[in-house]
């Protein structure tokens, strides 16, 4: 259903004649109408109950006139079969959203990111400082590094020697 109709308001089928439309509105009206409210009702509950007239009222003036009644199940017809199209549509928007949140949501994480990569860049430059100042203090660090590094690509290229080991 598309929610309230003017057939609900009466509390009447669809398929209801003019004299139960009649007979429906003058039971709502009795029911709904502000001057059967106590005297002690706050202004707000007397607002909403002359809302509620109203919509009775209205209710009765569409559909107790066939032309008025006709154009109305028109409109009513035409939104029930467009409920599913506008559903559809509803929920391509939502996802179109969600995805966008989503991808707003990546952009800030990235960009909360980017710091920390400076950090680690900063981090990188101060451990290759520290090595560098070792380097100088002990020259022979450096000419042990670059034999470790001779022995480590000969492995990866399996020409390794042999070291002349003895066996006790």
């Amino acid at each position: 259903m598309i929610g309230l109709t003017l057939y609900d308001v009466l509390a009447i089928p669809i398929t209801a004649s003019t004299d139960d439309v009649r007979k429906a509105y003058k039971q709502k009206a009795l029911e709904t109408h502000p001057d059967k409210l106590e005297p002690t009702v706050t202004e707000q509950e007397r607002r909403a109950a002359e809302g509620r007239f109203r919509n009775v009222c209205e209710a009765f003036e569409v559909l107790s006139d066939p032309v008025k009644r006709k154009a109305y199940d028109a409109r009513v017809q035409l939104a029930q079969r467009n409920k599913q199209h506008w559903d559809e549509q509803h929920e391509r928007r939502v996802k179109t959203r969600e995805e966008w949140a989503r991808q707003v949501e990546e952009r800030s994480e990235a960009r909360m990111k980017e710091p920390y990569k400076e950090e680690k860049q900063r981090y990188v430059e101060m451990v290759e400082q520290f090595y560098q100042e070792l380097r100088d203090c002990h020259p022979e660090w450096e000419s042990r590094r670059q034999a470790a590094l001779q022995w480590k690509e000969m492995a990866d290229k399996a020409k390794t020697p042999r070291r002349h080991t003895t066996r006790i």
